[in-house]
C-alpha cells in the first residue's frame, strides 16, 4: 500500500472541494489516486508546489491533472503557475 501524500491535510484543492457534495464522488476519486495511490508521481499540484514552495502556492482549483476544476478557469492563475504548468503537462 502507498503511503498518502504528505500535502495531503495542507492541500486547498482537497480542503476547498472535498466538501462540494456537487464534487464529492469526483474529489474522493482524485484523492484515491493521487493522493493515497500510485499516480502521487505525477500530480502537478505536487509538483508547483514542490516549486513555489508550499501548497498554499498553488490555485485551489487546479486538479492533480494541472487542469481546473469543471466551472473554473485558469483566468486568475499567476504567470509562474502558468509556465509551470505548461512545462509538466505539454
Amino acid at each position: 500500500m502507498v503511503e498518502a501524500c504528505d500535502r495531503l491535510d495542507k492541500c486547498p484543492f482537497v480542503q476547498v472541494y472535498g466538501k462540494d457534495e456537487k464534487r464529492k464522488y469526483a474529489i474522493i476519486g482524485f484523492i484515491n489516486a493521487y493522493c493515497k495511490g500510485d499516480k502521487q508521481g505525477a500530480c502537478i499540484r505536487k509538483k508547483v508546489s514542490k516549486e513555489l514552495g508550499g501548497p498554499e502556492k498553488v490555485p485551489k482549483n487546479m486538479m492533480p491533472t494541472g487542469l481546473p476544476i469543471s466551472g473554473t478557469t485558469v483566468g486568475e492563475w499567476p504567470e509562474n503557475v502558468l509556465n509551470i504548468v505548461k512545462g509538466l503537462i505539454f
